[in-house]
């Protein structure tokens, strides 16, 4: 019974595995941009000098590289390169409901 009930799990498991794996593989590289962008605002330099200016709650995020950070970025941002980004923006970011500009 035990032993069934074991093989019975590891055939539900492995439908799952194949059917996100079908899922993932009809999401072609442009849809999943187009639906990331659709969910991102741009925003202008002149913009986000308004909000700077105006004092909004904003967290400016430079994802270039250090060297390139610390050749010049703008006043009070932090520095997380992209290689980086999805180990140490928990962190440095812990707020997820937090207003992020990246540059």
């Amino acid at each position: 019974m035990f032993k069934r009930r074991r093989i019975s799990s590891a055939a539900v498991i492995l439908v799952l595995v194949f059917a996100v794996a079908a899922y993932a593989a009809a999401i072609t590289p442009e849809q999943l941009i187009q639906e990331a962008k659709s969910q991102v605002k741009s925003v202008s330099i002149h913009d986000l000098k308004k909000m700077v200016d105006k004092g909004e709650d904003i967290i400016i995020l430079d994802v270039r590289d250090k060297e390139e950070f610390e050749k010049g970025h703008i006043k009070g941002a932090i520095n997380i390169s992209r290689g980086t980004l999805e180990f140490l923006v928990q962190n440095k970011i812990p707020d997820k409901k937090s207003r992020i500009i990246v540059y």
